[in-house]
């Protein structure tokens, strides 16, 4: 994305100049295709000893409930607590509602398929939604269940039944019982959707072997966003420091040339190519993987995305919107 903010910072009358100069042929365009993605989290992880950890509310809400006693053992994974409220619930009902209504639109597709009125990449684009929007209600569910990250015994609570908690605000602190862990700092919103047992790869930094991890819960949300995960291992050196690497579920997303996205005021455009001409629309792209870069919202299979010249285009089309003073 780098590149990108940079080429879309020059100045417009440069670009416009240069675009003059270079004359008047139609930019070369691109087809818009659902591809299949196997995306990869990575972030800074260390290996922690058996220091006590602070399991934390990751959302606004209320205790409802609290299974756990100061002195009880605990499992890695273990439920020691449910949070909900107002809040809690209305987020629910939203993500629920959203999931309904993209399955709904995804079998609606399926059977317009089924009856040749609908194509492939119209499948997919709903299959593709219907995923996210699940991906979403489940990680929104997982933040309501208050996890023991690692095994060991409860050593003191912080808040009760019926107490309001913050984002951040410390419930329990557990006591391992032996042993080190990774603490691993992901960023994104994919790394929000991870839930307990998911596999993983600590890799050091000064070129040992790496290690299998699998992760045991969410601990808490940096003030940056970074959500910060616990994972045990079996072969863990302590005080190590390396990289966290998380394959992803293969997902079906929309793919553009990096190039055809144009920043304007801190929103991102693309030139959609038509019969009546190309415009620009508004998208939401994720993170830049390469020449390539996820759009998550803004277009759809089958559509044409100016790629040669997009920010001159963009530019061009804008300036033509102005008449100079007299």
């Amino acid at each position: 994305m780098t590149r990108l903010l940079r080429n879309a910072q020059r100045p417009i009358w440069l670009m416009l100049a240069a675009f003059a100069l270079t004359g008047e042929a139609p930019p070369g365009w691109v087809t818009v295709h659902v591809t299949l993605q196997a995306p990869v989290l990575s972030g800074f992880a260390a290996v922690q000893p058996g220091t006590d950890v602070t399991i934390t509310a990751l959302e606004q809400g209320v205790l409802t409930t609290l299974t756990v006693a100061p002195g009880e053992s605990v499992r890695p994974g273990q439920t020691i607590a449910h949070l909900g409220g107002p809040e809690i619930a209305a987020a629910l009902e939203e993500a629920q509602g959203a999931s309904n209504a993209a399955s709904a639109i995804l079998a609606a597709e399926l059977s317009k398929f089924a009856d040749h009125l609908s194509t492939q990449a119209a499948v997919a684009q709903a299959s593709a939604n219907a995923q996210a929007a699940k991906a979403k209600l489940t990680a929104l569910q997982t933040t309501t269940l208050l996890q023991s990250p690692v095994a060991g015994q409860i050593q003191s609570l912080a808040a009760g039944p019926g107490a309001a908690l913050l984002p951040g605000q410390a419930v329990a602190v557990v006591q391992p019982d032996s042993g080190a862990w990774v603490r691993a700092v992901l960023y994104g919103p994919q790394a929000t959707t991870l839930v307990p047992g998911t596999a993983a790869r600590f890799i050091p930094a000064d070129g040992q072997p790496a290690e299998s991890v699998t992760l045991r819960g969410v601990l808490n949300k940096q003030a940056d966003g970074g959500l910060v995960l616990a994972f045990s291992g079996l072969a863990l050196q302590q005080n190590e420091a390396g990289t966290l690497s998380l394959a992803l579920p293969p997902r079906q997303v929309l793919l553009v040339p990096s190039e055809a996205l144009v920043l304007d005021d801190g929103r991102w455009w693309v030139m959609l190519h038509g019969a009546k001409g190309d415009r620009a629309v508004q998208v939401v792209p994720g993170e830049a993987e390469g020449a390539q870069t996820p759009i998550l919202s803004g277009l759809a299979a089958g559509d044409q995305v100016v790629v040669q010249d997009a920010a001159l285009l963009y530019h061009r089309d804008i300036a033509a919107l102005y008449q100079p003073p007299d």
